[in-house]
């Protein structure tokens, strides 16, 4: 893992970044994504202290919003004119397996971020390597609060259809990374680099405190198509 040729050019860019006046305004945070065998792109997330948006960042017009106050996930899709609702639901299983986790930080000394000391875990369940993460400690907390609104309210989707899910994909890492403990990575502070196993890795690569939003951001195609996740499942 080459963090630290990934870390310096970050704090270059970083150290630019200015706190806006206006409490209106929102973060936004950019990140390099990778998953494995496939080429790497780019990811954009606005956070206000009523929306996440997660988008390219370009001209693309798929995207994802998320309502923290309600709790609830629009996803976007242009091609076919449609946004999949996904309401949030309790975690109301139990894991069909005894998931028990393990911390394992690292005590080398990396380049702070944000002026944010940065600290390196490995996260482990059932003696599995599930994420290796750097994490940023008090970094962009409100950033981190709706991250961790967003994946609860994943983890309740993917709990009601883990009855359906085929045995062998459901491994101590999946159970617990999107069902039983969505969240244990940001207890740490943002990710400034996570790589979840076979899945995907992100990096982070700028981010602004002073973003200047539009309302178009964070509104809904009213021509659009609403449909249930509930209602996609059952066809």
């Amino acid at each position: 893992m080459h963090f630290r040729n990934f870390i310096f050019p970050v704090l270059l860019s970083l150290a630019l970044v200015a706190c806006g006046k206006d409490s209106d305004k929102a973060t936004a945070l950019y990140y390099a994504e990778q998953e494995p065998g496939g080429e790497p792109y780019r990811t954009r997330m606005i956070v206000t202290a009523r929306w996440l948006r997660m988008d390219d960042g370009g001209e693309t017009k798929d995207f994802l919003l998320f309502d923290r106050r309600e709790k609830t996930l629009y996803s976007v899709s242009a091609a076919d004119a449609r946004i999949l609702v996904i309401a949030p639901k309790p975690v109301s299983i139990a894991s069909p397996v005894a998931l028990a986790h393990t911390l394992e930080p690292d005590a080398e000394a990396y380049p702070a971020v944000g002026g944010k000391k940065v600290t390196h875990y490995r996260l482990l369940t059932n003696q599995k390597p599930c994420y290796n993460l750097f994490a940023a400690e008090g970094m962009l907390p409100e950033a981190v609060q709706a991250l961790r609104e967003y994946r609860q309210t994943l983890a309740g989707q993917q709990a009601a259809t883990l009855a359906g899910m085929p045995k062998e994909l459901q491994t101590p890492c999946d159970l617990a990374n999107n069902v039983f403990a969505p969240v244990r990575y940001l207890d740490y502070g943002l990710p400034i680099r996570l790589d979840e196993t076979g899945v995907r890795t992100s990096e982070l690569v700028d981010y602004k405190t002073d973003f200047e939003t539009e309302p178009a951001l964070f509104e809904l195609p009213a021509s659009y198509r609403r449909i249930t996740i509930e209602a996609m499942r059952s066809g």
